[in-house]
């Protein structure tokens, strides 16, 4: 889980490398879309560690998500401002729009197992107390058939 989590985080350095070589380079098509396309594999990778290990996080690990996810937010703004700067205001829209639909499916999907995950917690609970009680009422079955013998022994 941590290799997981520190390939997401390299990935979001990944994309601080390709924004300060664009800005370097002067904006291009080609130095966006390989920023984009950092983007793009950065969230999925923090969506999917998210996804994968919901609930199992540790509070160092939920905190180094938690500030990648930040980082993304920096990026989009620098990324937003080359854009702008580039002429490609509508094409920064058609993008944010993409990774927000898939921002919102991610979150569903996460409520999603969350809830799948509290629904066997509860059945599991279920199916114990049932289990228990069962032992129990055998018990005393078991216990009134050898108290009945020991009575009609004696």
């Amino acid at each position: 889980m941590i290799a997981e989590i520190a390939l997401a985080v390299q990935a979001v350095t990944a994309i601080n490398t390709a924004i300060d070589e664009v800005k370097k380079m002067g904006s291009n098509a080609s130095g966006l879309g390989i920023i984009i396309e950092r983007y793009a594999k950065a969230n999925e990778a923090i969506q999917d560690i998210e996804q994968k290990h919901v609930g199992k996080l540790s509070v160092a690990e939920s905190a180094q998500i938690q500030i990648a996810k930040k980082r993304l937010q920096t990026f989009n703004q620098q990324l937003r401002d080359l854009m702008l700067m580039a002429g490609l205001a509508q094409d920064y829209q058609e993008i944010m729009q993409r990774v927000e639909t898939s921002r919102i499916d991610h979150e569903r999907q996460v409520i999603a197992l969350k809830k799948k995950k509290r629904e066997r917690q509860k059945q599991f609970t279920i199916a114990a107390t049932i289990i228990f009680a069962w032992c129990c009422f055998m018990g005393f079955v078991w216990f009134g058939i050898w108290f009945y013998r020991a009575s009609q022994a004696g």
